[in-house]
């Protein structure tokens, strides 16, 4: 007000002085108006702190101050954070003192950034010293989720002209944020300025948020504190009518701080996936083939398809797949089996195959070392299996007692029966009904033997028999 008053004085002034006849050369001869100067008052963030006679002693003094501080940020685009203005005004015989406006914005001015402020949707996740250092912080989140090729690949395809894709191979398609990321340019203090390192944390950690929370059924302060990381007295601050004594009830609604996310990285890619197609199995019963056989006819094979997808990965998770083309690329064949039916007769036909496969009796039925030999002895075959000498039914398999060692009786439900004793080991099982000239053992040496060997017994009606009066090689 005051400013505005010596103006209209000054201006009164000179009309008087006009009235009364002074020439303008008059005024300029007067020392007391070459008195009258420009001046510029002061304002920092709009308070006045002085005058000044030039603006060049303000600017001089902002200049000194950013100077210092390229020395300790020479890469940073370093600015003044206050707004500087400057209001012109003549005033008569001004007095100005630039040591005190200098001591003045010294003390009062700071140093910024030009820098750039990255946002998603709204939430600020950081600050950086410029543009190109806010865009490395972006790549280096989508890095997170893809690699370095493929992210080049993209940004090399956003910047040339886009080609139609007509080769369908795989490939990751896009790299994105669901929220727009913003980048505004701000002046922001040198101190608030983010570490890339402390961005990609706080990205992946989310920002912290209010939201709704229902208890469940076994909730309990202590629980629900621990499980969103907070403190009781906070918890109770979000819930002012929320009350110490009061038990929490399921189905209540409270206030909690959660971390969400400031974006999600949306990944889209075709893949390519091979699936094994199982082979059928065709089974076909065969009178030729006894009962309880089987034969492979036809030898079973897997085949192959592959299927080509959509995918879309959020933070590396697969949230979508949809089937773009499927392949067979090899048929699978299918396995045939044939499943006996022919019925093994558990009766003899009354003639007999020699037991042994070759081999010569090297002990016959009959008075030895003053004991009666039960049956025959053969030895030397070509290879060491026993064959039952007719159809029939396994009574007994297994070691015995008596100096037989391991023995196989066979009842042919004929009126005869036939013993084979000292074997090595033994293939059929008690209660089985056994084929002419199947094998049923590997000859041996087990019980009182001298040496590896078959023992072959045969009754009739339960006679003892000479076995060589019923088989022969």
């Amino acid at each position: 007000m005051w400013r505005l008053q010596k103006i209209a004085l000054l201006t009164v002034l000179v009309f008087v002085l006009g009235v009364l006849g002074f020439t303008a050369t008059t005024l300029a001869q007067d020392d007391r108006f070459e008195l009258i100067k420009t001046v510029y008052h002061v304002y920092v963030d709009g308070e006045n702190i002085g005058l000044v006679n030039e603006k060049s002693v303000v600017e001089d003094i902002k200049s000194d101050i950013q100077k210092k501080a390229e020395d300790r940020f020479k890469d940073v685009q370093l600015t003044v954070n206050e707004n500087v203005q400057y209001v012109p005004e003549r005033i008569f015989n001004p007095e100005v003192n630039h040591i005190s406006i200098k001591q003045k914005l010294e003390d009062r001015l700071t140093i910024g950034v030009q820098g750039v402020k990255l946002s998603f949707g709204g939430n600020t996740l950081g600050y950086f010293k410029n543009k190109e250092e806010a865009q490395k912080v972006l790549r280096d989140i989508k890095l997170e989720y893809t690699d370095k090729k493929t992210l080049d690949r993209l940004e090399k395809e956003d910047s040339d002209e886009k080609e139609e894709d007509t080769k369908k191979e795989d490939k990751v398609l896009s790299v994105s944020f669901d929220q727009k990321e913003n980048l505004e340019p701000v002046k922001v203090r040198v101190d608030e300025l983010t570490e890339p390192e402390d961005a990609l944390s706080r990205f992946e950690k989310g920002t912290f948020e209010k939201k709704k929370y229902e208890v469940e059924k076994d909730d309990t302060i202590e629980s629900i504190v621990k499980k969103f990381d907070l403190n009781q007295e906070k918890l109770y601050e979000l819930n002012p009518k929320l009350n110490k004594e009061d038990k929490l009830k399921q189905g209540q609604e409270l206030i909690v701080l959660a971390y969400e996310p400031y974006a999600q990285v949306i990944v889209k890619e075709r893949l390519t996936k091979e699936y094994v197609i199982d082979h059928e199995t065709d089974v076909k019963e065969d009178d030729s083939l006894l009962k309880g056989k089987t034969k492979v006819k036809q030898k079973g094979k897997d085949g192959k398809k592959s299927v080509q997808y959509a995918i879309t990965k959020t933070n590396g998770k697969v949230t979508e797949e949809k089937v773009l083309d499927e392949k067979i690329l090899s048929e699978p064949v299918k396995e045939i089996k044939l499943k006996g039916t022919k019925e093994i007769p558990s009766q003899g036909t009354g003639s007999f195959h020699w037991p042994t496969v070759g081999g010569k009796v090297t002990s016959h039925k009959g008075q030895r070392w003053g004991r009666d030999h039960k049956g025959i002895d053969i030895a030397g075959p070509s290879n060491r299996s026993v064959l039952a000498a007719d159809n029939g039914k396994v009574v007994s398999a297994g070691f015995t007692t008596g100096g037989y060692g391991n023995k196989i009786v066979i009842n042919h439900n004929n009126g005869f029966k036939t013993i084979y004793a000292h074997l090595a080991s033994i293939s059929v099982s008690p209660g089985e009904t056994v084929k002419k000239g199947q094998k049923i053992g590997v000859m041996g040496s087990t019980g009182n033997s001298t040496g590896v060997h078959l023992h072959f017994e045969l009754y009739k009606n339960g006679a003892l028999q000479n076995p060589l009066n019923y088989v022969s090689q």
